[in-house]
C-alpha cells in the first residue's frame, strides 16, 4: 500500500515535529510525513517532491510565493496535493483571499481526529471519477439466531476486504457496544449521517466525513446511540440512504450489518450484491435458520436467493481480549482466518 505523504508546515517549529511524530508512530502503515517552519526550505521540497497532503499552519497559508504555487493555474487537476489550512480557533486569524475554498483543519484539536478529517477530505478530493469508474458493490450480514459473532466477522471482513477495497462499514444493530468495544466516545453517529444525506444538507461524502472514523483498512460509520429509533424511519428512507451510500460516497464496498430486521429489510437485501446469512454450530441455532430460510422463499425475489450465501462460523471461544485491542485479536484469530479463507486472501495479503 502507498504511503500517504504529509508536509505539515508551521511557524511553531514544535508543533510540526510533534504532530509528523504522531502520525509516523501511530499510523507508520499508512502515512510519512515531513514538518517545515520556513518558506525556503518548503518550496525547494515542492520543486523536488510531491507530497499528497499539505497543512498550512501560522506564517504560510498568508505567504505570497506559497499562495502562488496555490493558484498555479491547472495544478489542482494534476495528480495532486491537497491544501488544508491549520486553523487556530483561538487566535481567529483571517483565511486570505487567494485561499478561499480550502479545507479548514482545528489545529489543536486530538490528532486522532485531525487524522479522521484529512483521511475524509482526501478520500474525496480528486477521486469522483476515478472511483466512478469502478463497480461500487454492497454486501449485507445478517444473522437470524442473532450470534454474538456476528458484528466482529463483518468489522473482521472489512479490514481483510479494505486491502483491497475502499471500504465503509454500517452497522443497523440496536445494541452494537462500539464504545465499550473499541474505547471511542462518538459525537456523531449513523443517526446523524441519515439526516445529513437525506435531506441533501451538503453532499454525501461530506455527511459521511463529518461522522465516520477509521479502523486498519477500512471506514465506519458509529452506530446509532439512540438506536430505538432505527424501528421507525421509514423504508423508503432505509431505501434512498443506502442508494446514496452506494452511488454517491465514494466508496467502492458498503458492508451493511444487520441487527433486527429493519423497515423494508428484504428490499435492501435485494440492493446487496452479495448477502452473508450467519449462523454457528449446533443444533440450537438450526431452528431460527430455518425460519430465515422459509420467510426469504416467500418474500424475497429470485436474483436474490441465487446472491444468498449461508455460512456457519467456525467454533469461537470468547477469550479475555485486551481493551480497544478488539478488532486485532479478531483480526488475527480463528475469525481472522475463517475470513481470509472466505475471500481468498492469505496472511493479510491478497
Amino acid at each position: 500500500m502507498k504511503k500517504i505523504e504529509i508536509a505539515v508546515c508551521d511557524t511553531d517549529q514544535a508543533y510540526g515535529e510533534k504532530f509528523v511524530t504522531w502520525i509516523s508512530l501511530e499510523n507508520q502503515d499508512k502515512f510519512g510525513g515531513c514538518c517545515f517552519s520556513e518558506e525556503k526550505p518548503f518550496l525547494e521540497y515542492l520543486k523536488a517532491q510531491r507530497p499528497d497532503i499539505v497543512l498550512l499552519g501560522k506564517g504560510f497559508l498568508g505567504n505570497a510565493k506559497v499562495l502562488e504555487w496555490i493558484q498555479q493555474e491547472g495544478f489542482r487537476e494534476q495528480e495532486g496535493i491537497l491544501w488544508m489550512y491549520l486553523y487556530d480557533l483561538a487566535e481567529r486569524e483571517q483565511i486570505p483571499e487567494g485561499a478561499k475554498g480550502i479545507p479548514v483543519l482545528d489545529k489543536y484539536q486530538p490528532v486522532s481526529q485531525m487524522v479522521r478529517e484529512i483521511l475524509s477530505y482526501y478520500q474525496a478530493y480528486g477521486k469522483k471519477e476515478e472511483l466512478a469508474s469502478f463497480q461500487r458493490e454492497l454486501i449485507g450480514i445478517y444473522s437470524p439466531g442473532h450470534s454474538i459473532w456476528q458484528t466482529p466477522f463483518a468489522l473482521t471482513l472489512a479490514q481483510v476486504l479494505g486491502q483491497r477495497e475502499h471500504v465503509l462499514y454500517v452497522n443497523f444493530k440496536e445494541c452494537a457496544g462500539f464504545t465499550e468495544w473499541f474505547q471511542e466516545e462518538y459525537q456523531r453517529d449513523l443517526l446523524d449521517v441519515m439526516y445529513l444525506c437525506l435531506t441533501g444538507n451538503g453532499n454525501v461524502s461530506d455527511c459521511i466525513g463529518s461522522a465516520v472514523y477509521r479502523m486498519e483498512n477500512f471506514s465506519y460509520i458509529p452506530p446509532a446511540g439512540d438506536s430505538v429509533c432505527l424501528g421507525e424511519i421509514l423504508k423508503q428512507d432505509y431505501l434512498k440512504f443506502v442508494q446514496l451510500l452506494v452511488g454517491q460516497s465514494g466508496y467502492g464496498l458498503v458492508i451493511l450489518d444487520f441487527g433486527m430486521m429493519v423497515p423494508g429489510f428484504f428490499t435492501l437485501l435485494e440492493e446487496c450484491s452479495k448477502v452473508y446469512i450467519l449462523t454457528e454450530p449446533g443444533e440450537l441455532h438450526a431452528a431460527p435458520l430455518q425460519h430465515f430460510r422459509q420467510m426469504a422463499g416467500r418474500q424475497a425475489q429470485p436474483g436474490l436467493l441465487k446472491r444468498i450465501d449461508y455460512l456457519t462460523l467456525p467454533e469461537l471461544q470468547p477469550a479475555a481480549y485486551q481493551r480497544g485491542q478488539w478488532l486485532q485479536q479478531w483480526m488475527w484469530g480463528g475469525l481472522g482466518d475463517y475470513a481470509r479463507s472466505l475471500m481468498g486472501v492469505q496472511n493479510g495479503a491478497n
